[in-house]
């Protein structure tokens, strides 16, 4: 509340009103002020929160405190009278209220849980495998043992998803943050990504930017995420796989267009610079103005929770700095190779030699002076100038490029899991040789087509010889091709490279020559026409549907 006083000229100055311990009141108006005043009340231009404070609140620290003699928890002294009504009641009253509590039966595990509860519980229900209600729960009819059961094992998310920080496999901690994280976020509006098909590179891209550059709560990166692509009948699942798939790419080789105008007139933007393995963040303060290594982390946070590839190839001394790991064990990480300049490189490794020529003694101290290090002398330690410059060739110039990175994972939510289990970072920044795929990664995943045993003359019949002509075709396809390849294969099958544990095969009548194959990317079925009498023809319809994957990819 404010006051005016008299006087200023037609000024009115505004003073607020001190309120007391309990807030305000008539009696204090009047008497501090002779009742002469007028009173102003400041329009509220937001809504505010009316939930009753905890008496934890920092609003009560200075209020004197007295403790309940029901809860033994300490309330101020001018709430202790309301707490014990209310205090009192929720003793008495507990037991009734569940016992009156009606119950039904979740029509997936067929367990009785509260009418309250039950949208809860069949959000989740079925959907992870470490949870096994029907196992746990014991058979009982009565409303009062359903609702025990719900707290005790229907709501085990809590208890069950806290072991993300004590599992011992780190495949398994990362399953079960994740599990946590979504369900944290089922509640919260879906993220929506609308992309154009008509749209080129640098179109699509500036989309992607802008969507990843939003200023959304923590909470929202954790909702469910949805993408469509306008003119395009595809749908679903294999739409969002798409587009995550797109956005880590466009990260690891860069973005179709030019944000850096230092480049010149370079079509790509690399935000990561280098060879595989070594990969770095580019050294430009425009990108970093740009906050786009900050966008980086959101891109990477929000693909690691949907199930999304992650960044791979990243310099494992980068990977260590990012994980605010100690400065020795990040310095003993660094190699050569990480440095990303080709001349720069050389010119460091010329510190490993015994002895320099002139030309060579000139380039060293040419670097030395531009990043104020020791000129090498004779009694100089070349080993530790060798490390001072690749130190500062590989981090010291992007360090603030990798803060503002690790302010974007930060961003998605999913940093707890890197602070508290470290032995998850090599899962979530694998080096290029982890991510590679196999023939049998994939060959094990094929659920292969099997002639039907009742023929009933319907066109979607065909001979057991041309079921196992085209099996033959395709899996010599996978044996030969490599590990791009096969990436390549899968993001035309089901949207990414990820590999699933289940890649449906199916053979279908052809329409022609001319048919190509097709993928339900969402259903994760791909699907070949029975035209095709050489291996040579398969492979190179294969091929043409591959290089399509960036723009379009197959019906779903």
């Amino acid at each position: 509340m404010c006051f005016n006083q008299t006087g200023g000229s037609g000024q009115r100055r505004l003073n607020v009103v001190s309120p007391e311990a309990e807030g305000y009141s008539g009696a204090h108006l009047t008497t501090g002020y002779t009742g002469k005043s007028c009173y102003y009340i400041m329009p509220i231009q937001e809504s505010l929160d009316t939930s009753p404070l905890p008496f934890s609140a920092k609003e009560f620290s200075k209020m004197p405190k007295a403790k309940c003699i029901n809860c033994q928890i300490h309330v101020p002294v001018q709430l202790l009278s309301l707490h014990i009504q209310d205090c009192q009641k929720t003793d008495t009253d507990s037991d009734c209220e569940i016992t009156d509590d009606p119950s039904e039966i979740c029509p997936i595990c067929e367990v009785p849980y509260p009418v309250t509860d039950l949208p809860l519980h069949a959000s989740f229900c079925g959907e992870s495998s470490h949870l096994h209600f029907r196992d746990t729960l014991p058979s009982t009819s009565s409303a009062a043992s359903a609702v025990q059961s719900t707290l005790s094992t229907a709501y085990p998310l809590v208890p069950a998803i806290k072991e993300w920080k004590s599992v011992q496999d780190p495949q398994e901690a990362v399953q079960l943050f994740l599990e946590q994280l979504k369900q944290e976020g089922a509640s919260q509006p879906s993220l929506l990504l609308s992309l154009d098909a008509t749209d080129d590179d640098e179109q699509r891209d500036c989309s992607l930017i802008k969507f990843y550059k939003s200023d959304y709560e923590k909470s929202q990166w954790k909702a469910p995420f949805r993408c469509s692509i306008k003119g395009d009948a595809a749908i679903g699942a294999g739409v969002t796989r798409h587009v995550l798939s797109s956005a880590i790419a466009r990260l690891k080789h860069g973005f179709k267009l030019n944000l850096d105008f230092d480049l010149g007139n370079a079509a790509e933007t690399l935000l990561f610079e280098g060879e595989p393995d070594h990969l770095v963040p580019a050294a430009s303060t425009v990108l970093l103005e740009s906050d786009l290594f900050r966008m980086a982390g959101r891109i990477l946070g929000h693909s690691v929770i949907n199930g999304g590839p992650t960044l791979s190839g990243l310099s494992r001394a980068v990977v260590s700095a990012l994980t605010n790991c100690q400065k020795e064990m990040t310095k003993s990480k660094l190699c050569l190779e990480d440095c990303p300049d080709t001349e720069q490189r050389d010119t460091i490794g010329l510190l490993l030699k015994e002895e320099w020529t002139e030309e060579e003694l000139s380039r060293i101290n040419n670097l030395c002076l531009d990043w104020y290090c020791t000129v090498p002398t004779k009694d100089t330690n070349k080993l530790l100038i060798f490390q001072q410059l690749l130190s500062h060739a590989v981090l010291g110039r992007v360090t603030a490029q990798i803060k503002q990175l690790q302010k974007g994972i930060k961003d998605t939510g999913i940093w707890p899991l890197i602070e508290h289990r470290p032995e998850v970072v090599p899962l979530l920044f694998p080096t290029e040789t982890e991510v590679q795929l196999t023939p049998q990664q994939v060959l094990q995943s094929i659920i292969w087509p099997r002639a039907r045993s009742n023929h009933d003359d319907s066109d979607d019949d065909m001979p057991e010889e041309t079921i196992a002509l085209l099996s033959a075709f395709f899996r010599r396809y996978v044996e030969e091709a490599s590990s791009d390849r096969l990436k390549m294969l899968l993001k035309f099958w089901v949207g990414w490279e990820v590999p699933p544990q289940r890649l449906k095969l199916e053979f279908v009548q052809s329409r022609g020559p001319r048919h190509l194959p097709t993928a339900a990317t969402c259903s994760e079925r791909l699907r070949l026409p029975n035209h095709y009498k050489k291996f040579e023809e398969l492979k190179a319809d294969l091929m043409v549907c591959l290089v399509s994957v960036d723009t379009g990819f197959g019906l779903v």
